[in-house]
């Protein structure tokens, strides 16, 4: 019996090593070799406006993260500082339209680069209304969230820790939505408790292409990020499970009405239409709209073609995504990265699809790059998704139908691809948008004159699309170029 089982268990260790072998020859270091091609399609950037400078010591410049506008008619565009600033851009003159964090004043926190004020939207019918809704980052201060982490959260060393910050979402409403300062009102509608400081709450919007009486319309959307890592400040894979997770709204697409009364809190209302409303779990959240994303900082619609919903998320150790935005779709975090298979227990590696993978039900990227760095790229090639728009202005005819992101990382380069084809279940072809800087080709960093972007991009009522970056506080256009 002695022999027969050391023969058993040299047997378990043969068959371990060639299960590991197979393991090991199936793991993918460089998931998409091919590298993105320089495009025909070329923009000029024209500065608009420089935001007054709102910092200390090197970090002076003011942390520019969004730009959009009222949907009023009025022309202006309004533009948030980070550091708790919101301003409004009449002519190409910035002035201040509300000190957001003298206002809101107790607990407002900007701790780490992901903290602060940092996303705002305004209601469709602002111009008679005057409602818009913020969100930003606070310090707990003994108030009670209504979504608390319920999670053991612990530091990189394996140690509890405290939970740290609430995000909360407040909306205002001002006493004259023309006027160019801001005189009103707020109210609280909705805390969330965030078990570590990155990976915060994202993009809060309406669907510009709702109409009165359409069931989409002024219904809030919010994207919320996983809740970040116990390796801040380099994110370990979900390391609270969130993504997959409906008892949390982390890592979600979040869709409300705010106008309603039907939540706990009676701040709020669950659209009725939500894809979990009548989920047969009572701890799944009927607020969640769509689900498994990392960090879903920004979205936005297409303003013509077939009005699609696009959702960038921040990928982990490989891979940037662009998804279509669609209705009770699990995009696979912490599970998938891309269209590839992630171990929750070693971000630096990736697997390919399983042969039965459609019996998950996953909803993969319609656009991917990766962080893949080419022998002959002098440089990062990918970092961090950041999220854009179709373009749909007039100033420049052939970039109609394109849509444009970039990478916000250390070399800030630009994207595009046609939105007619982002069709799920296929990938488009991303090209790198050409720039320059007057009649110059130049890199966004070159004409910014910095290491790092933090690029992010904004939109007017007219489909024009703006730049700004946190690294010099500036508001830019894209333009025709004068290479010509």
């Amino acid at each position: 019996m002695k022999k027969l089982y050391v023969v058993f268990c040299i047997c378990l260790v043969i068959i371990s090593i060639l299960a590991f072998s197979n393991i090991s020859q199936a793991q993918i270091t460089d998931p998409i070799p091919e590298k993105i091609e320089k495009s025909k399609l070329a923009v000029g950037l024209q500065e608009v406006v420089q935001i007054p400078k709102s910092g200390t010591g090197r970090e002076r410049v003011a942390r520019l993260n969004f730009l959009t506008h009222a949907g009023d008619g009025s022309g202006r565009l309004f533009v948030n500082d980070m550091r708790g600033k919101l301003y409004v851009i009449v002519n190409g003159d910035a002035s201040l339209y509300m000190n957001f964090k003298n206002v809101v004043c107790s607990g407002f926190s900007y701790d780490t680069s992901q903290q602060g004020f940092s996303y705002f939207a305004f209601h469709p019918e602002f111009a008679k209304n005057g409602i818009f809704y913020t969100v930003d980052s606070e310090e707990k201060d003994n108030r009670i969230p209504d979504f608390p982490v319920t999670k053991k959260i612990t530091d990189n060393k394996g140690n509890t820790i405290e939970s740290s910050h609430h995000e909360v979402i407040r909306e205002w409403k001002a006493a004259n939505p023309a006027a160019n300062t801001f005189s009103g009102t707020f109210r609280e509608i909705m805390r969330i408790e965030q078990p570590y400081e990155d990976h915060n709450t994202g993009q809060l919007g309406f669907n510009p292409n709702a109409k009165l009486g359409d069931a989409d319309y002024g219904i809030l959307y919010i994207a919320l990020a996983d809740g970040g890592s116990n390796g801040f400040p380099v994110s370990d894979t979900d390391p609270l499970d969130n993504g997959q997770d409906l008892s949390t709204p982390l890592g979600k697409i979040l869709r409300i009405d705010p106008f309603g009364k039907n939540r706990a809190n009676g701040k709020y209302a669950i659209p009725r239409d939500n894809p979990f409303v009548n989920d047969r779990n009572p701890k799944t959240l009927g607020e969640i709209w769509a689900y498994g994303l990392r960090n879903p900082h920004r979205f936005s619609w297409d303003m013509g073609g077939d009005r699609k919903m696009l959702i960038v998320d921040t990928g982990q150790a490989f891979i940037e995504e662009v998804n279509l935005g669609i209705k009770a779709a699990n995009y696979g975090w912490g599970n998938r990265e891309g269209t590839w298979v992630i171990d929750e227990k070693n971000e630096n590696v990736l697997f390919p699809l399983p042969k039965d993978d459609a019996k998950y039900g996953y909803t993969y990227p319609v656009a991917q790059y990766s962080h893949y760095v080419p022998k002959d790229y002098p440089g990062f090639y990918g970092i961090a998704i950041t999220g854009g728009y179709v373009y749909r202005g007039k100033a420049i005819p052939e970039l109609i139908g394109q849509y444009i992101f970039a990478d916000f990382g250390s070399d800030a380069r630009f994207f595009h691809v046609p939105v007619d084809e982002l069709v799920n279940g296929k990938q488009a072809k991303i090209k790198e948008l050409r720039l320059f800087d007057r009649k110059k080709e130049a890199t966004f960093l070159e004409i910014i004159g910095s290491k790092r972007s933090d690029v992010r991009f904004g939109i007017d009522e007219q489909g024009e699309i703006y730049v700004t970056s946190k690294s010099d506080g500036k508001v830019r256009k894209l333009v025709p170029t004068l290479k010509n």
